[in-house]
């Protein structure tokens, strides 16, 4: 009785392996019906979505639903999204049954520029630059005023820009200041002056020295001091002198 029992289940152990072969070997033959975009990114905005890919390997002229997946070659698609500059890593690039799975990274998107040319740019969170594109609709710290530099294809900031870059990643530490400091304007003397969401004052920054001391400072100043005295009793707080924030009235 135990021998035929252990036949029985050998024999559909094995059956299941042959179906499993038959089906793994005739697999190349199968034609692709479907692509399922999967991309990661740490901000709200999906700047490279499906619709976004399908549209890259139609002008590519890249054929994937209808073609045998033997017929398909996965290099040229991988390459294309590593050229794309939103692009930080793909991921893998592989089919699963008559299903083409794309599975990449998007890269961090940390800062809206504007510059005096009237052209507009994002930087990523190692400070690439990216093109400006309407699908990032995130709500991202602002800078504008004295930026010369323009958005070039896998380029880094430049000197200019690292003041306000390295101050906005401060900013995005703390969540109140995140919220209260959303503009950082570079002045005639290059200068980081902040743009606050609420009252009229301009805030003097300097550059990105001590940045989070001088961050902290501020934030202490507003809620220890302007939520009780107002927030436009002043015309001007200059944080560039340590652990001082001199107030200036109108």
């Amino acid at each position: 009785m135990k021998i035929a029992k252990f036949i029985s289940i050998f024999v559909l152990i094995s059956a299941i392996c042959v179906l499993m072969v038959l089906a793994i070997v005739n697999i190349p033959n199968q034609k692709c019906e479907s692509i399922r975009v999967t991309p990661h990114t740490q901000n709200e905005s999906v700047i490279l979505a499906q619709s976004d890919v399908e549209e890259m390997l139609k002008e590519a002229g890249i054929e994937i639903i209808g073609k045998k997946i033997k017929e398909i070659n996965l290099e040229p698609i991988s390459l294309l999204l590593e050229k794309n500059p939103y692009v930080e890593k793909v991921n893998f690039i592989h089919f699963a049954n008559e299903k083409l799975l794309i599975d990449y990274t998007l890269r961090d998107v940390v800062l809206h520029v504007f510059n005096t040319q009237g052209e507009q740019f994002f930087v990523d969170k190692n400070g690439y630059l990216l093109p400006f594109t309407p699908k990032m609709t995130d709500y991202l710290p602002v800078a504008n005023g004295n930026i010369h530099q323009s958005y070039k294809k896998g380029e880094k900031i430049q000197k200019e820009l690292i003041p306000i870059f390295t101050i906005s990643k401060e900013i995005n530490k703390d969540e109140f200041c995140k919220a209260q400091f959303r503009q950082l304007y570079r002045n005639a003397e290059n200068q980081v002056e902040l743009v606050s969401t609420i009252g009229n004052h301009v805030i003097v920054f300097g550059d990105e020295s001590n940045a989070e001391e001088k961050l902290q400072n501020l934030k202490q100043v507003y809620q220890k001091g302007l939520t009780h005295k107002g927030f436009d009793r002043y015309a001007q707080l200059d944080v560039r002198f340590k652990n001082r924030v001199i107030a200036q009235k109108y």
